[in-house]
């Protein structure tokens, strides 16, 4: 998992020099290209989207914990459960829905609603959607049964190795 979050961080750079190429050309020669503005949402949803499941892992999402703080361990197990539970039910029904949505879009070879001249084919990043739910629901599953079993979740028991070495 951390090559694959590593790698999908490293679609940023393409994501710059294509903003800052953009730009440039719209600057001095007051043309911008005409795949600009498809290509810089395939490449922020791929890396959003995508990047999700290991900022799920590493709990480095946002996350408003005001009660987390101030009950007993229990509390929180159980508090940290019923997170991960409805993590897990959003990423399923996400899934339930974005499935169907992608194998239509997919049987159509679906393209690009921008009206550019570019209109590239979309149907494969429409599966961005239920591979990324996939992901994060793996994860959730994870953390929710190392929860349940009283072992934490991923990021616990990596913390709890590393302080131990």
């Amino acid at each position: 998992m951390e090559r694959f979050a590593k790698g999908v961080s490293l679609l940023i750079l393409p994501l710059i020099i294509e903003i800052v190429y953009s730009a440039t050309k719209a600057f001095f020669l007051n043309d911008v290209p005409i795949w600009s503005f498809e290509i810089t949402l395939f490449l922020y949803g791929i890396t959003a989207m995508l990047g999700a499941a290991y900022t799920h892992r590493e709990k480095k999402h946002v996350a408003v914990e005001v009660l987390l703080p101030h009950v007993s361990p229990k509390s929180q197990r159980t508090l940290k459960i019923i997170s991960e539970a409805v993590v897990l039910f959003v990423v399923l029904v996400m899934l339930y829905v974005s499935v169907p949505n992608a194998w239509k879009s997919t049987i159509m070879f679906e393209r690009s609603t921008h009206q550019t001249p570019f209109n590239p084919p979309v149907w494969w990043y429409r599966w961005l959607i239920p591979v990324s739910c996939m992901l994060i629901a793996y994860q959730a599953l994870r953390d929710l049964l190392g929860l349940a079993i009283g072992r934490g979740t991923d990021k616990e028991r990596k913390e709890t190795k590393h302080n131990a070495a």
